[in-house]
């Protein structure tokens, strides 16, 4: 007799137990973790993002940026433990890639595991829709990250 029906969760989502990379884990404590779609050293959508990262005038000391290839997962349990960060930026990944299902206002400021989340799409898709991109400076960087009228950090 089967009691209890359920799939079994895909291998794919294993890497969600493993630990962190020891380049990720050994990055320290900073208040702001930019995790941001792949992207070449030198290439449009790098630039793109680090001038995002300086237009909230962000310096060295206050943030962590972690690039993922497409479909990569890490555990947010085991970043939010790791690197104890007040403002999770997310620059073309899915909160799906982090472990977490939780549905977030995109551009927007969401209160989500003690931390305050900016999910956004990628710069590419940025660029193709400029009023989304507005929509996350006005929203969501200006506020959040350069005026810190959301938090202070």
């Amino acid at each position: 007799m089967n009691i209890i029906k359920t799939d079994v969760v895909d291998a794919k989502f294993n890497p969600l137990w493993n630990d962190l990379p020891a380049a990720i884990a050994g990055l320290g404590t900073k208040p702001v973790l930019v995790v941001a779609n792949e992207a070449a050293p030198g290439s449009a959508e790098f630039q793109q993002q680090q001038k995002m990262i300086d237009a909230c005038h962000l310096t060295d000391d206050k943030y962590n940026l972690i690039r993922l290839k497409p479909g990569e997962l890490l555990s947010w349990s085991k970043l939010r433990d790791a690197l104890q960060p007040k403002i999770v930026f997310l620059i073309g990944i899915l909160p799906a890639q982090l472990g977490v299902s939780a549905l977030f206002v995109l551009n927007n400021p969401n209160n989500f595991d003690n931390s305050i989340w900016l999910p956004t799409l990628t710069t590419g898709e940025l660029e193709q829709h400029k009023e989304l991109k507005q929509q996350l400076w006005n929203n969501g960087m200006m506020p959040l990250l350069k005026v810190k009228t959301i938090i202070d950090f």
